[in-house]
């Protein structure tokens, strides 16, 4: 079974195939009947490289990982799309992503606090 680390090292290579723009890298990172719910993408390996091909390298900032069990959230700043994100992962025995969620929302120029949506204030 893949520990917590390694299923964190697992998303740290996907999101540096993000940023390159190499959807061929899901191979080895993705099982092929993946379950995606994000309603902008299908089931499966071959869904998500098509989703991602479209867009090339994405500028992506990972701010958080967090992992416990066979579940590991990233809190990122997608700047090619202007969106704040936490992605949700879960693994399969054999430390491959079998199921993603994600929740997205634009980053605005201001905000009501004057926090930003990524920094850690003390």
């Amino acid at each position: 079974m893949a520990t917590s680390e390694a299923n964190k090292e697992t998303v740290a290579r996907l999101f540096d195939a993000f940023r390159a723009g190499d959807t061929e890298a899901f191979n080895e990172l993705i099982v092929q009947d993946y379950k995606q719910h994000n309603p902008q993408a299908g089931d499966g390996l071959q869904a998500v490289k098509d989703f991602f091909s479209q867009f090339g390298p994405v500028d992506v900032e990972v701010h958080r990982v967090i992992a416990e069990g066979d579940f590991v959230a990233v809190h990122s700043h997608y700047k090619t799309f202007n969106s704040a994100g936490v992605d949700i992962f879960r693994f399969s025995e054999d430390g491959k992503i079998i199921e993603h969620w994600d929740v997205l929302q634009e980053v605005p120029a201001t905000t009501a606090s004057g926090n930003d949506m990524f920094s850690q204030l003390s």
